[in-house]
Formats: structure tokens, sequence, C-alpha cells
């Protein structure tokens, strides 16, 4: 009975707690800055800054293009398609292969990215993440790579190979490279499915598949985490990838006829 009054107790200051943040947020958007637009200062945007329409506290830029750099790292830029990152990582894969076993740069991040996913800890599955810290969602990330068996050697080819993407389109802001890294590697096992058996122990797949929102800080430090291991290995070979891209990669087809 005394637990239960305690744990009721505990609900109750959480709860007065969260409506005293909201309280003091609401005001913080009401007063707002003196420095704050009106308008966003995106190019061509114009739509009224969070601050302006009071729901949110940024005061240069819309909500729009403040959810759009949560999901891509940044206000104007979109995510790398497959297609666009193919050429780098093929190029990336085979010079990553080539130098792994002589270069100690290669060897070393190879060897670091393998510790990370051997040291994230347990997985869980995408509909039980809501509410648990950032740094704990990024570890499930890198779990959920080792679970599903991603090697560490390709991890780092696609390090290498969206670093090379964004050096050749010359895309420079840090968090951009860092979002669109965890992007890239994340694809390889994001999602959660289901497995059902029927009366005869036969196994059947649902196609329904849950996937963790692909926005906001986690995507920052799961891709500080991924980054962390090749940064030597971005900063001596990135020249060499795209030079062996160049010499290796295959342009695009020319229309016949």
């Amino acid at each position: 009975m005394l637990r239960l009054l305690a744990s009721m107790e505990r609900k109750k200051m959480a709860l007065s707690r969260r409506s005293q943040n909201t309280s003091q947020l609401k005001e913080r958007i009401r007063l707002g800055a003196l420095t704050a637009a009106t308008t966003c200062v995106n190019l061509g945007c114009g739509r009224p800054t969070m601050k302006a329409a009071m729901e949110g506290l940024a005061p240069h830029h819309c909500r729009r293009c403040t959810e759009r750099r949560q999901r891509h790292g940044s206000y104007f830029l979109s995510t790398y398609t497959a297609a666009e990152l193919k050429p780098y990582l093929t190029a990336a894969t085979s010079y990553v292969r080539l130098w792994a076993a002589n270069d100690k740069f290669i060897s070393a991040a190879i060897a670091a990215t393998q510790s990370a996913l051997e040291q994230a800890g347990p997985v869980e599955i995408a509909t039980r993440l809501k509410g648990l810290a950032t740094a704990k969602r990024a570890k499930i990330g890198l779990a959920r790579l080792r679970v599903a068996k991603v090697k560490p050697e390709r991890i780092v080819s696609i390090v290498v190979a969206v670093h090379a993407l964004a050096e050749e389109r010359g895309h420079r802001a840090k968090e951009f490279r860092t979002v669109q890294t965890c992007k890239a590697v994340h694809r390889l096992a994001s999602g959660t499915g289901w497995v059902a058996y029927d009366a005869q122990g036969r196994e059947h797949r649902s196609r329904t598949r849950a996937y963790p929102r692909s926005s906001g800080r986690v995507l920052r430090l799961m891709g500080r985490m991924l980054e962390e291991p090749c940064e030597w290995v971005i900063e001596k070979h990135l020249k060499g990838v795209l030079a062996h891209k160049q010499r290796y990669g295959r342009g695009p087809r020319k229309a016949s006829g």
C-alpha cells in the first residue's frame, strides 16, 4: 500500500513539473526575442518564423524549414538517395577492401567499429523507443546493426562514401554530413518486423514493419558514433577514394541512336 501511494505521489510530482515546464515554454514563446525575424530567412520561403507564429522558439526559421533540418541536417539540402550514393559506395567498398590488410588507419577503424557494435548493448523493438534517452536510442541503433550481422567493413565504407559524395558536391556543413552518414547506415537495419506461427508450427513473417522516427538529436549522436572511428580514414584516404571512383567508376550511359 505504501509503495502504491509513493508511486502515485511520484507520478503527481512528475505531472506537476511537466505542466510547469510547459507553462514556462509557452511564456518564452509569447515573449519572443528582440532579434526574432517576422519571416523565414531561407531564400524563397516567405513563411512566418516559429517565433512570429507563436508556435516555437526558432527566431529566424519557419516550422517547415526547422523540421527539414531535423530530418536532413540542413535547412535547404535533401537526404542523399541510394542512387546518388551508389558509385561512391562502390569505390569506397573496393578501396577499403584493397587496403584493409595493409593500412593501419583502415584496420583500426574496422576494429573500433566492431568494438562499438559489440558494446552497444541489447536491442529494443522500434515501437518501444519512445521516451528513451537519446544516447540509449543511438546505442540501440548500433545494436540493431550488430543483430542484422552488418559487417564493420561495410559501415566504414558507407561513412567514407558519404563524406566523399559531400566533398565532391561541396557540402561542407559538419551537421549535414553527420546526419547523412547516420541515415545511410541506418537504412541497413532500421525497422522491426514480426513473426507468427500457425498451428503446425510454421513460421509466417508479417509484411508490416515499424520504423523509428528518422529525425532529431538521435541522428546526430548516432552519426558521431559512426564517424568517430573513421576520422583518420576520412582524413588520410578521402582523396584516394575519390580518385579511385574517377579511375574505375562507371560514367553515365550515353543514349543510343
